[in-house]
């Protein structure tokens, strides 16, 4: 028989523990700890990740090294309001807030004036909640769905016919879409999609397959020993929509889709009717476990990514696919470089550029220099005085074989279609960071201008965060107007993709004009934020 916790700590570890294998999310833990222990916001969050202050402190200062943190300021911001505490700043919450995995706004006891509110009485409540129910009910009529539909922005392309190649609808669609949701209310917005969705799932969709592909996913339906290639690029063709979806609307749209597929490929790989359709099956298994990281990187979930990514290695390794292996490890590199931790983001990338190499594929040799570059950068960063001139000359070298092998690759490169993302405008983007990490702000400044230029607007969230590299560089160069000017149009872009990871780099660059605060532009650009709802 199990012994019992006697302290609280253990009392701690084990509730803790058991609530996160139910399910639970750090927010929902939390609340129980404050409930249960009595513990304001600050202190229920980091007792449900079961960290002490000083290793709060060592995560912060491993995010942020130019600004540390102490035990005796973090102990004051948990102590506030009673008398020994001092209230926190909204930048040391938000940073709080990206430790605990939460909204910054989790962390604050506030007061609670709601009752005030004449909309908030039961009567009034009620209703609206009738009127959220019908819409997750799918009870807009075809007449309201197709009003809304006719009011879609003309696109500048004109539109696209029906008959006309999958990317094509594709790309159309979501352009439209955006558009469209950018004048929206988010509320308004899910109801619709709830009620379209609900419209969908009856109607054909099935009708512009032929007899033969009916036939095909029926057999497989019924004996999943039938899969053959055709099936397995059907499955493909959805998860490069996925990913097109993604680059353009955020994670967040495509998350469920992702994991439905891989629960699909897990289940086809073992009655694979052939060992050639069985390795097909473990590539592509290993590219979805890839994109579902990705994705849970861009929700800010460092820790499910790096999960996803294990299983991708795991699958490319078992596929013998020496291009999947250096993709993978391309985008781990990158993982592990935002985490703070670039050593590791230098390893995974000496490992995908041996494995592009093996491939014979200069674009992933390429991508695997550009992701070792910003981690050369990162460590430049944290380098000793001495060793700085070392890791400067790798950086840089790894650069130029980036530009060298992107430069020389063909149009028949086996890596092509897994960077389909990757160019001329993400690799300035990527020299763009290292000179910042360079402390060179004004080369840096003119090579994001030449990114931005370059980078396909569809790619949005590449988009943003060039611009936020520019503004960063103005910042360097104190030209606060030119800054400002960036930041706001990087806010934008988090309307049209609303990746977490984008949303939180937003306001941090923001924290860094905090000296600026009181002036008119800074101002201004507060205005937009808050109607972005990025800041409070």
């Amino acid at each position: 028989m199990p012994r019992a916790p006697r302290s609280v700590k253990q009392q701690m570890d084990v509730f803790s523990a058991e609530l996160r294998e139910r399910g639970f999310t750090w927010a929902e833990v939390a609340a129980e700890f404050k409930r249960r222990w009595r513990l304001n916001s600050r202190q229920g969050f980091r007792e449900a990740h079961r960290l002490t202050q000083a290793k709060v402190c060592h995560l912060w200062n491993e995010y942020w090294p130019n600004e540390p943190l102490t035990t005796r300021k973090l102990g004051s911001w948990e102590a506030w309001p009673g008398p020994t505490g001092n209230e926190p700043p909204i930048a040391g919450l938000n940073r709080l807030a990206r430790i605990y995995q939460c909204r910054t706004a989790d962390l604050v006891d506030g007061e609670d004036h709601r009752d005030a509110d004449e909309h908030n009485t039961p009567a009034v409540r009620s209703r609206g909640r009738a009127l959220v129910a019908a819409g997750a009910a799918g009870s807009l009529g075809p007449e309201d769905i197709r009003g809304v539909l006719a009011a879609l922005p003309t696109l500048p392309t004109g539109p696209v016919p029906f008959g006309s190649s999958r990317d094509e609808e594709y790309d159309a669609l979501v352009r439209a879409l955006a558009q469209w949701a950018a004048t929206m209310k988010r509320r308004d917005v899910l109801a619709l999609i709830r009620a379209a969705a609900a419209a969908a799932a009856a109607s054909p969709l099935l009708a512009r397959l032929n007899d033969d592909e009916l036939d095909r996913l029926a057999l497989i339906a019924a004996e999943p020993s039938r899969v053959d290639e055709a099936t397995v690029d059907h499955i493909d063709a959805v998860l490069h929509h996925c990913m097109r979806q993604e680059d353009t609307l955020g994670p967040q749209s495509v998350l469920g889709t992702v994991l439905a597929q891989q629960h699909l490929v897990r289940s086809l790989i073992p009655a694979a009717s052939t060992d050639e359709v069985r390795d097909r099956l473990l590539s592509l298994l290993a590219n979805i476990c890839r994109f579902t990281a990705w994705v849970l990187f861009n929700l800010n979930d460092f820790n499910g990514a790096n999960h996803y990514y294990e299983q991708a290695k795991l699958a490319a390794h078992q596929a013998d696919d020496d291009a999947m292996n250096s993709f993978v490890l391309a985008n781990w590199s990158q993982l592990a470089t935002w985490r703070g931790d670039p050593r590791q983001g230098v390893e995974h990338a000496l490992g995908a550029l041996a494995w592009g190499q093996r491939a014979n594929s200069k674009l992933l040799v390429s991508y695997a220099c550009d992701v070792g570059a910003r981690a050369y950068s990162a460590v430049l960063r944290r380098s000793a005085r001495s060793d700085r001139h070392k890791d400067h000359a790798r950086c840089m070298t790894s650069l130029d074989q980036a530009r060298h092998e992107l430069g020389h690759a063909g149009e028949g490169d086996v890596g092509a279609k897994l960077l389909y993302f990757y160019g001329d405008g993400q690799y300035l983007s990527t020299r763009t960071k290292c000179l910042l990490d360079m402390d060179d702000a004004r080369t840096a400044v003119e090579m994001a201008a030449r990114s931005l230029a370059r980078i396909d607007p569809a790619f949005v969230r590449n988009m943003a965060f060039s611009r936020l590299d520019l503004a960063r560089g103005h910042l360097r160069l104190r030209s606060i107007d030119e800054a400002c000017e960036q930041l706001g149009e990087a806010a934008r872009l988090t309307c049209k993709n609303t990746s977490p990871r984008l949303a939180r780099s937003v306001v941090e660059v923001r924290e860094t004009l905090n000296p600026w605060a009181r002036t008119r532009q800074v101002a201004a650009l507060d205005e937009k934020l808050h109607t972005f709802q990025l800041i409070a």
